[in-house]
């Protein structure tokens, strides 16, 4: 039996198949990343006009010392008495 003259002769080859697959993922796996990488990174910020923002929250106001240890004492005391 002559072969056909344009064809090579083909045969089931699993490894050859396999090494085929594994080839064309690894090649799409490197354009996808490739891709990623070339992609410029804008980042995603909201600049609201100062007549929009809301207005800065105050500090909290200093205790002196004598309103700090009643507020402790306070505290103590309530853990304590289990509130």
């Amino acid at each position: 039996m002559d072969p056909k003259p344009g064809k090579a002769f083909r045969f089931f080859n699993p490894f050859a198949i396999w090494t085929d697959f594994a080839l064309r993922s690894g090649e799409a796996m490197l354009d996808a990343a490739q891709a990623a990488v070339a992609r410029p990174k804008v980042p995603k910020v909201a600049v609201l006009p100062s007549v929009e923002a809301p207005p800065p929250k105050a500090a909290p106001a200093k205790l002196s010392k004598s309103a700090r240890k009643a507020r402790k004492n306070a505290a103590s005391r309530a853990r304590r008495r289990g509130r």
